[in-house]
């Protein structure tokens, strides 16, 4: 408790001073927002940015090397669950790293399976312990007929070839009565299924309700972290990104642009290294001349640079409005379960859905939340602000399990 004070109190002396330095240059330059259109412009490609491949490698390596021991040792455990945050894409960063690009020996000796095409959880949250028992018995038919052939192998390491991918933790629960027998029949047939390698991507406060209420981390017991991006490694992934962006200043102004000279090394302990938050702070951090802000802004063509030059300010952690207690569960229950559906989060919280309506409306105006076609989840350049207000309200976080 006392670690999550000191950094609630640096991190809001740091964001203080950001702030304040950040309003000094605006008044003293004449920088304004960027337009609306062109704002959705950037954000679009900053997603569609892929992610460094350091990053990806490392991930890669970690399965790798939890892939190799479970093939060469009977006692090795036989599952690899990816830790991250609510607003990291685990799942997204599983699938980029476990392609040949950054995993190739795995992807062209193993037999990788995804026998559950679902992200996201399903319309019947009850269903789910039905439809990953029919997934388990479609591969153990498979892997069946595969046997057939060599029915008296007495190696039974060399049959570990088959790695099983699963949809992300946190959308394989719904915090409810009978809401989470799919994650215990999930932990038990892992440990009982030896010969297959299973990939869990998971946010972490998932994991740690899991953990408590049904204690998942004694059957699936090998985890790991996604990797932190440091100064050098953000600087080198933004910067390509951010010099397409916008039309070149002068050699007097150059510092003073996007790619110009910020701290990366306070933007990286800003984001913590995560690359979704990131992705939200960089934007947050980008201005223009008032004096170059056309009347009517067009779209750029996809790939061309913006008209005018764009200038960054040295970023910082929005501010949080005054919430209420209804909020912080809202907002919990998003960051035990991820991204979901309205109809999801009311019957995780057990109200009427019209009524958990108008405080979710209320959070997307405050810009907490953001909504997709996917669903409602966490606004990422807001997660640790989050994070310090449900902690210090004793709601159950990543790390005070």
């Amino acid at each position: 408790m006392v670690r999550n004070l000191f950094k609630n109190v640096v991190s809001q002396v740091q964001s203080g001073l950001l702030r304040a330095k950040a309003a000094s240059k605006l008044s003293e330059e004449g920088l304004c927002s960027l337009p609306s259109v062109w704002n959705v412009e950037v954000q679009r490609r900053l997603r569609a940015l892929p992610y460094p491949d350091s990053y990806l490698t490392a991930v890669a390596d970690q399965m790798a090397e939890a892939i190799a021991a479970w093939q060469s040792d009977f006692n090795a455990p036989n599952n690899l669950v990816l830790l991250g945050s609510p607003v990291d894409n685990t799942a997204a960063v599983l699938d980029a790293a476990l392609t040949a690009d950054y995993a190739p020996k795995l992807t062209a000796s193993l037999d990788i399976v995804r026998p559950l095409s679902w992200q996201l959880r399903p319309a019947d949250p009850l269903s789910i312990e039905a439809q990953l028992a029919e997934a388990l018995t479609r591969l153990q038919s498979a892997a069946q007929s595969d046997n057939d052939d060599d029915p008296d192998d007495p190696d039974d390491l060399a049959r570990r070839q088959r790695v099983i991918v699963l949809p992300p933790l946190e959308q394989c629960y719904l915090r409810c009565i009978g809401g989470w027998r799919g994650i215990e029949w999930l932990r038990d047939t892992v440990s009982a299924q030896p010969n297959y390698f299973w990939v869990i991507p998971s946010n972490t406060w998932a994991w740690t309700f899991l953990s408590r209420v049904c204690q998942v981390e004694a059957y699936l017991n090998y985890t790991c972290p996604l990797p932190r991006l440091d100064r050098n490694a953000l600087c080198d992934w933004i910067t390509p990104l951010a010099e397409t962006l916008g039309q070149p200043l002068s050699e007097a102004d150059a510092s003073a642009s996007a790619v110009g000279d910020i701290s990366w090394s306070t933007f990286a302990d800003l984001c913590e290294g995560r690359p979704e938050v990131a992705r939200a702070l960089w934007l947050r951090s980008l201005r223009l001349q008032q004096s170059d802000r056309p009347e009517q802004p067009q779209l750029p063509d996809q790939g061309d640079p913006l008209p005018v030059s764009l200038r960054q300010v040295q970023s910082a952690l929005p501010s949080l409005p005054d919430l209420e207690a209804a909020d912080h569960y809202v907002i919990h229950s998003l960051m035990l379960h991820g991204e979901m559906a309205r109809s999801h989060l009311a019957l995780s919280l057990g109200q009427p859905e019209s009524m958990v309506q108008v405080r979710v409306q209320m959070l997307r105006q405050a810009g907490l939340l953001r909504l997709t076609q996917a669903g409602l989840s966490i606004q990422p350049a807001y997660y640790s602000r989050l994070y310090t207000e449900l902690d210090t309200n004793n709601f159950l976080t990543e790390e005070n399990s």
